[in-house]
């Protein structure tokens, strides 16, 4: 987008999305830099709500993207319906269990506003079928290994003569989608018969394999590059004073092994060729 536009775009970001205090300090840079829009995807839906009216107190409008900030002083907010992710995630659960399943979610790091959506979504959608949702902790760490562990821990508490006692699992993003997966390895690799429904949210290669070889059975897929392509337009639309949408939805795909095989349009998406 930037190219497309001509215009110098600076990024800055933090290592890990722990890093709020981090974060806070790269938009006090980018205020004091007097740059001319902001484009935020924010770590922390609390934390950086007084960060985000700062800038727009001094003329520097912001647009944010994949996860939400409290309060209204940004001018648009870019990114996929969390809730209706988690709920597909949920109705595809529903398609491949018996009602009255006990399931566990896995949630990411409090305070990421995306990642709470996609949870209550499936959640909410997962009660209404008549399921059991038996746990549903949080990441202690914005890490594959405290994923890993938070996972471990939760499963170790559900295998009862050497099954893993659940009907399904629903992963809330990339970084807890990874952890079960590892997990869920380690339990077979120890002899844990584990025959459950699981299903992810976000892709990488590990996961596109995870899913080709059986051991994922639905993906949840937003499109990121879609999601900061429409944000840099969006912020370069309002520093020119222009009108935008406060709300652009970017759209979400239940990606399942089918999908991957026969439609190009899905393979785009996970970046198959």
């Amino acid at each position: 987008a930037a190219s497309e536009l001509d215009i110098d775009l600076k990024w800055e970001g933090t290592v890990t999305e722990t890093e709020i205090a981090e974060q806070t300090k790269i938009i006090e840079n980018m205020i004091n830099l007097g740059v001319d829009a902001i484009a935020l995807a924010p770590l922390n839906n609390q934390a950086q709500r007084k960060p985000v009216q700062s800038a727009v107190d001094n003329g520097i409008p912001v647009v944010i993207f994949d996860s939400g900030v409290d309060g209204d002083a940004h001018s648009s907010f870019i990114a996929t319906d969390n809730v209706l992710g988690g709920s597909l995630g949920a109705d595809f659960m529903n398609d491949n269990l018996a009602t009255k399943s006990q399931l566990v979610v896995f949630r990411y790091v409090q305070g990421t506003a995306s990642t709470a959506k996609r949870s209550d979504g499936f959640i909410d959608t997962a009660k209404i079928a008549g399921h059991d949702i038996v746990a549903d902790p949080f990441s202690e760490s914005g890490t594959l290994e405290g994923s890993k562990s938070v996972v471990a821990n939760t499963l170790e508490r559900f295998i009862k003569n050497g099954k893993l006692d659940i009907e399904g699992i629903f992963a809330a993003n990339l970084t807890t989608t990874l952890g079960v997966s590892s997990a869920l390895d380690d339990l077979r690799d120890s002899g844990i018969l584990v025959d459950l429904t699981f299903v992810g949210f976000d892709s990488s290669k590990k996961l596109v394999e995870e899913l080709q070889a059986g051991k994922i059975d639905a993906l949840i897929v937003q499109s990121p590059e879609k999601m900061g392509y429409l944000a840099v337009k969006t912020a370069v639309a309002v520093s020119k004073g222009e009108s935008v949408d406060a709300l652009i939805d970017t759209g979400v795909e239940v990606v399942t092994s089918d999908r991957l095989k026969n439609e190009p349009a899905i393979r785009a998406l996970m970046g198959l060729k």
